[in-house]
């Protein structure tokens, strides 16, 4: 009679492993509850910034903020890394799909096709803040430089208009200042008016320009300053020229300034769905604003019924807003 000997037992872990484990297993859990709670509002908050209530300025500070948010997704990658479970990836590509369907498109670059464009059919416009502190001689020299054919100025006072026009009058013999706006041109103004958008004062204006391939109604504005909980008349003027581009019957049309508004901003809804912004020539957001370090677009050039072959940032010259270039192809 054969006697069997008893089956071997696997060996077991060390009674100090299996403490780590679990130490690993719930450092995981929270990164994954991390994730979720972080990935998930956040992406919500991007896709429908304009529901967040404006209560003591949330809702503006958020609009402007959007285009920043990304600086959260390699925050989230580090989590997916130590969490490496299937709910820390939904924490990251939620936020991280929202924020590239909302703007990556807009960072794309776009290239720079001028030189296929015969000098005739080309509208080069140039736009720039002077602000409290800056030469206006030599931002707008600088800006003349660019080989722009229409130049809109904004925050012009009194004292500044004999130094632009000593600089640009002989340039730009056709110019029209309402206001803190002012426009020059290489080509004749055939029509202007001064515009309040529901202020009391000019702070915009409107002129047809008649360029070799036909007029081109141009608006600059220098929309009212915004603020946390002070910005209703900022929102005003966007609306009211909002109404009255979406007014206008002609086929091409530039509006340029100062917005005090960046692209994300609820406030300039309206008036995207009228005109757009083309994109940078070399790609992402081009920021105009603080000059030292910009951190907001709060300067645009919309167009209706034009192609885009270049836009750019350009220096700051003094001001604390860059100045903004573009081109545009004006076919008849």
């Amino acid at each position: 009679m054969s006697v069997m000997a008893p089956a071997a037992r696997p060996p077991r872990a060390p009674e100090s492993a299996v403490p780590t484990r679990r130490r690993v297993s719930l450092v995981r859990r929270r990164a994954t509850t991390l994730a979720l709670a972080v990935g998930i509002p956040l992406a919500l908050l991007i896709a429908a910034h304009a529901l967040v209530p404006d209560i003591l300025g949330l809702g503006l500070v958020w609009d402007n903020a959007l285009p920043w948010t990304w600086v959260v997704l390699p925050v989230l990658f580090l989590v997916l890394l130590v969490a490496r479970t299937p709910g820390a990836v939904i924490g990251l590509l939620a936020p991280t799909l929202v924020w590239a369907f909302l703007f990556g498109p807009g960072v794309v670059p776009m290239g720079d096709a001028r030189s296929a464009v015969p000098a005739e059919a080309s509208l080069t416009v140039a736009s720039q803040n002077l602000g409290p502190e800056g030469d206006p001689a030599v931002i707008a020299g600088s800006l003349a430089s660019s080989g722009a054919d229409l130049i809109a100025l904004q925050e012009i006072e009194d004292h500044d208009r004999e130094p632009l026009a000593a600089t640009l009058d002989e340039r730009y013999p056709y110019s029209v200042l309402t206001g803190t706006v002012g426009l020059w041109s290489r080509y004749p103004i055939a029509d202007s008016v001064g515009l309040k958008l529901g202020l009391d004062w000019y702070r915009a204006i409107n002129a047809v320009v008649d360029t070799p391939s036909g007029a081109v109604s141009v608006y600059v504005i220098h929309a009212d300053s915004a603020r946390p909980g002070a910005h209703a008349e900022r929102d005003v003027m966007l609306a009211e020229l909002a109404d009255t581009v979406a007014a206008n019957t002609r086929d091409r049309i530039v509006v340029m300034g100062d917005f005090n508004a960046s692209a994300s901003d609820r406030a300039l809804a309206a008036l995207q769905s009228e005109v757009s912004e083309p994109n940078q020539s070399e790609g992402g957001f081009g920021l105009t604003w603080p000059a030292g370090t910009p951190l907001m677009r709060l300067d645009h050039v919309f167009v209706r019924g034009m192609t885009a072959t270049h836009n750019a940032v350009g220096d700051a010259e003094g001001s604390d807003h860059h100045g903004i270039v573009s081109s545009f192809r004006l076919d008849r």
